[in-house]
């Protein structure tokens, strides 16, 4: 032990110099990593009212008309000869699974159980995340807007659970995991995005994430689907006070739910990718 001291005492000025050179190196990687001077991305709004009423001077130019707006829900009835005895909301004239009220709501036909005849009935493709009136595999793009946290990002409908497809849709946004719920539908949609990413990764959303300890139970989140056929439902939740520190395979993370939930996941603490903070989050009714 006195060998180790007089050792330390005579070379005190090496080993000084040697721990300030890490802790700088440290310090520039750490900078390096979580300081956000990539790409900005501009922040987006949009207005959670319809169409409906006047048309701008300018539309009623090139139209030739003065309104435009969505039909009544008894307009809507009549247009599409419902019987009476199946105009209700929670009537199902084609037996498809999805009430009248669904299928106003989402611009499907109420007489035809798969309106856009791709072989899957309307119900199934909304359950599964897809476009119900858009033959195919298309998908509705969909906006999550945190206003909390001033941020609105593309989600994109991740197709593989493979660490490197996934850090490649991650460029674009955020994410939505395989096999979890979509949209206002019942059970545990995950999403995830970068809280910090390397300087020179490609992307404008490696920092998108960045604020999410800041989520509080009462603050919102909006969930913008847009169908090709140009309807859009805004789906809101709120955070329902679950914050969590875990490890990347914690069944909490996935958890499914009888009712339509929201976990947000990222990486965390800032600069690692060892833990995830996930914030769950209920839809309103």
């Amino acid at each position: 032990m006195k060998k180790i001291f007089e050792t330390l005492k005579k070379n005190w000025k090496k080993i000084l110099s040697a721990a300030l050179i890490f802790l700088a190196v440290f310090a520039l990687l750490f900078w390096l990593v979580n300081f956000d001077f990539g790409p900005k991305t501009a922040t987006k709004t949009y207005s959670g009212e319809s169409f409906a009423g006047k048309l701008g001077e300018d539309f009623q130019k090139k139209i030739g008309a003065t309104e435009v707006y969505e039909l009544a829900y008894n307009e809507w009835a009549d247009f599409h000869a419902l019987p009476a005895a199946m105009k209700k909301y929670d009537d199902d004239p084609d037996s498809d699974g999805l009430p009248n009220y669904l299928e106003y709501i989402h611009g499907t036909s109420p007489v035809k159980a798969d309106t856009d005849a791709d072989g899957f009935t309307d119900r199934q493709e909304i359950q599964n995340g897809y476009d119900p009136d858009a033959p195919g595999d298309a998908k509705p793009a969909v906006t999550v807007s945190i206003k909390k946290i001033n941020m609105v990002v593309p989600m994109v409908w991740s197709q593989s659970e493979d660490d490197n497809a996934m850090l490649s849709d991650l460029k674009n946004g955020i994410i939505h995991y395989p096999k979890t719920a979509s949209p206002g539908q019942a059970g545990n949609m995950v999403v995830s995005g970068h809280s910090s990413n390397y300087v020179w990764a490609k992307g404008n959303y490696n920092y998108i994430f960045k604020d999410l300890n800041s989520l509080a139970a009462g603050d919102t989140v909006d969930v913008k689907t847009i169908q090709q056929n140009g309807r859009a439902i805004v789906y809101h939740y709120k955070i329902n006070g679950f914050k969590k520190i875990v490890a990347p395979d914690d069944p909490v993370v996935f958890e499914n739910t009888p009712e339509p939930t929201l976990t947000l996941s990222t990486c965390w603490p800032l600069g690692t990718n060892f833990r995830r903070l996930i914030v769950k989050a209920d839809l309103i009714r």
